[in-house]
Parts: structure tokens; C-alpha cells; sequence
């Protein structure tokens, strides 16, 4: 079974501290989230609609023209690997092991790939899969080199495939940045986004995948009808459409990346940081993880390599919480 973040309920049982006494970091979700308006009742009583509201809204927000809404970025990562033949797949690790999972469950043959070693592997995969920015290690690429990438790929009919679930709060490195909005997406080119990182609702399950039509067309069909609720359809509209919110959004996430920095540098100089989480490798992460969990602060832990993630507090209150914990670590 794969571990994810988040799991507080199995953290009350382990350690005995009520699930409202938690400071949850170990998600990498904006703790900022959108605010959620009131939903009409009539909104609850209908089935999703299949017009193109929610595709035109989200087409100006991502400034592409080739999407797809999906149940999450997740049902991107589940589906598309039985949307190709079997073939030889590079991801780059340590990655979202949701990943690997599905690509190995279609039947591709998986190597787990270091970010130093792509050039070396690039000429014998059929298809790369990047995080950007890595979740993660936080690792960042630019977008020229993901498009000289591409085109290698795209020569030989492979595929580069980039999971942008982290990349709303600095919109500009996005590869759809790259492109003209009325332009089609670039076959070869599979890009995946998510609601629930930067808008802080990943209770809502609501993502998208950019591509070429004719995989969007397979994917529709693979994924069946009302994969989307339909108030997960009037939320993300109106989310998609809050600019001003989107522009406050970014400053509050810069400046609590910025606090981050300030808090945990001292103990682990080595810290890598996002504006979502930062990360640190450690031989005793396991050990770390305990002693915060002791504390009421649920962090991610990872074993290969040995390492912790922690997400951004969200007040003064939760950054004291934080420094507190830090200041009585002993490993």
C-alpha cells in the first residue's frame, strides 16, 4: 500500500493526541485555502454537466487549449498508462510513488531514474516522466530543457510527461507557458494540473490533463460519466475565475516559505524549499517524524532516500508550534 500524506487518523491512534490537536504539515497543500462561497441547494441536486463552462473557465486560467477536467490529477496518473502500449517508462525518483504504481500496473516496463542522469537515459525510453517542481525533493527544471527533451521523444513517437501539481503559485515556469493559447498542445506533450495544491481543496478532486485531442478523447472514454460532481464543477469555476485571490494566494505563499526558511535552516542547512514544503535528507528521519509526532505535528517522512518533508504553518500560532518542536530535536 502506498503512503501518502495526511493520514491523521492512523497518527490519533499511534499517539494518543486528539485529531484536533493536530498541526498537520505533512500534506504540502496551501494552508491558505480558497474560500469556499455557499452553495446553492440546487447545486447538490444536479447531475454534472457536460457543457463547456468549467473547459472555457479553465482554458483562460492555464492558457491552453487542449484539457481535460478529471477526478484530480490522481485519475490523470491512473488512467494514462493504459493509453499507450507497453513501453519503456523513466521517471524521475524519489517522485510520487502514485506514479511508478500505475505504470508498472499496466504492464510498462519502470526505471527509477537520479535527475542527474536523464541525458544518459533519454535516448532508450519510450516515455519520461518529470514532477515539476519534484514532490518530493523540491528538484526544479527549466523549460527549455523539458522542450529539448521533448523533442527527442516526439522524434522517435515517445512521450514526456510532466506533473505540474506544484507549479500554480509561479505560473510563468509552467511549460504551457511555452505556448500560444490558440495553438494546439504538441503531440508527444502530457501535462498534469491540479486544484487541490495551490487552491488548498484537495477534498474537491478536481484536476486536469493538457495533450492532444486524440488522447483527451481516449481518456474521456476510459474514465466513464460524472467523474466530476457537479459542485466540484461550480467550485472549480469560480475558484478558476478568483484573480485577486489567485495574486493574494501567491504573496502569502512566498512570504510563509520565506518564515520556513527562516525557522528551519538553523537545524538542517541542507533544506530544500518550495513555496508548498521544504525537504531535507536525514539518516534519522524516521526518528524525526516521531519526535514531532509526539508534539501534535504530523510530518512526511520518506525512506529512500532517508528523508522528511514538511509542509507550511499557516499563523504565527502553528510557526511557534514548529520552532518549538525544532528546538528540543536531538539527532
Amino acid at each position: 500500500m502506498i503512503k501518502h500524506g495526511g493520514n491523521l487518523r492512523e497518527a490519533v491512534a499511534l499517539y494518543g493526541i486528539p485529531l484536533e490537536s493536530w498541526l498537520d504539515l505533512s500534506t504540502g497543500i496551501n494552508p491558505f485555502s480558497w474560500h469556499i462561497p455557499d452553495i446553492p441547494t440546487t447545486v447538490w441536486q444536479r447531475f454534472p454537466d457536460n457543457d463547456d463552462a468549467l473547459l472555457s473557465v479553465a482554458r483562460r486560467y492555464y492558457g491552453c487549449k487542449n484539457l481535460l477536467p478529471l477526478a484530480g490529477s490522481q485519475a490523470a496518473i491512473q488512467i494514462l498508462p493504459f493509453c499507450r502500449p507497453i513501453s519503456r517508462i523513466a521517471i524521475v525518483s524519489p517522485c510520487y510513488e502514485e506514479h511508478p504504481y500505475w505504470w508498472k500496473k499496466a504492464g510498462h516496463e519502470v526505471l527509477s531514474i537520479c535527475a542527474k542522469d536523464v541525458e544518459e537515459y533519454i535516448p532508450y525510453v519510450d516515455v519520461l516522466v518529470i514532477i515539476n517542481p519534484n514532490n518530493p525533493n523540491a528538484k526544479q527544471w527549466s523549460v527549455n530543457k523539458l522542450l529539448h527533451w521533448h523533442q527527442q521523444l516526439l522524434s522517435r513517437g515517445g512521450w514526456l510527461v510532466v506533473d505540474e501539481a506544484f507549479i500554480d503559485s509561479t505560473p510563468e515556469l509552467s511549460i504551457l507557458a511555452s505556448f500560444n493559447t490558440e495553438d494546439n498542445m504538441p503531440e508527444g506533450l502530457i501535462v498534469f494540473r491540479s486544484i487541490g495544491k495551490f487552491f488548498g481543496l484537495a477534498g474537491l478532486r478536481l484536476g486536469f490533463i493538457m495533450g492532444s485531442n486524440a488522447l483527451l478523447e481516449t481518456i474521456k472514454n476510459k474514465q466513464g460519466p460524472w467523474s466530476i460532481s457537479h459542485p466540484a464543477q461550480w467550485l472549480g469555476i469560480k475558484a478558476l475565475e478568483d484573480r485577486q485571490w489567485q495574486q493574494e494566494a501567491r504573496k502569502f505563499l512566498v512570504q510563509q516559505r520565506k518564515k520556513l526558511h527562516e525557522v528551519v535552516t538553523p537545524y538542517f542547512c541542507a533544506a530544500v524549499f518550495t513555496n508548498y514544503f521544504c525537504y531535507f535528507q536525514h539518516p534519522k528521519a524516521k526518528e524525526i517524524k516521531n519526535h514531532f509526532a509526539k508534539r501534535g505535528i504530523l510530518v512526511r517522512d520518506f525512506s529512500s532516500p532517508p528523508a522528511i518533508r514538511l509542509g507550511l504553518p499557516a499563523n504565527t500560532a502553528e510557526f511557534s508550534q514548529l520552532k518549538e518542536a525544532l528546538s528540543l530535536l536531538s539527532v
